[in-house]
């Protein structure tokens, strides 16, 4: 491909996701500078990989898959540098073990959050494995088809499902004091 074909394609059908991709980041990371260092770091690799994206298919989902995976050896190297111990229950958790939503003020600061969440939300968004997360977010914010969440997280489509089925359950019973005080509503004892 030429490198005018090239720049098009990037411009056309890859560049118009850069905010989508950010916001995705922002929520998996909880921190703008970490976000923007990713969603950065995926589009130079979404341009120097440019001849495998088939133009004119789901470039969303090819981007989320990059940047998921970037996301993932984010962490990976800093638990080899030895910066953090993460794993993916307590990635949240140990950046500030007093405030568990230190790292969210970022998202409303930055105006990253497309609906109006709730700190109870985001408490409970931060329980979730990074796994669980992405596809919760993948597919209730930014309405992915099971289909498309399991090209970007490349995982069989029955596993995307008892993923998702499993995150909402836990998110249902994480805000159910919250749902029942603020709506009287919901009633978690036959979730399973």
């Amino acid at each position: 491909m030429t490198r005018p074909a090239r720049d098009h394609l990037f411009e056309a059908e890859l560049l118009v996701h850069y905010r989508v991709v950010y916001n995705f980041l922002l929520r998996m990371t909880g921190h703008s500078s970490d976000a923007a260092d990713l969603t950065q770091e995926t589009f130079a690799r979404a341009y120097l990989k440019i001849d495998q994206y088939e133009a004119g298919t789901n470039a969303r989902a090819w981007l989320f898959c990059l940047a998921r995976n970037l996301f993932i050896n984010d962490y990976r190297k800093r638990k080899r540098r030895g910066e953090q111990e993460l794993d993916e229950r307590t990635a949240f958790h140990q950046r500030d073990e007093v405030n568990p939503m230190a790292g969210f003020a970022d998202l409303r600061i930055a105006g990253a959050l497309d609906r109006d969440f709730s700190d109870p939300i985001l408490r409970a968004m931060t329980l979730l494995t990074d796994r669980q997360r992405a596809i919760v977010l993948m597919a209730d914010l930014y309405d992915f088809a099971e289909k498309e969440i399991a090209e970007a997280m490349e995982m069989p489509l029955n596993t995307v499902k008892s993923v998702t089925r499993r995150a909402r359950i836990a998110l249902i019973k994480q805000l159910s004091g919250y749902a029942e005080t603020t709506f009287g509503i919901l009633n978690t004892r036959n979730l399973g």
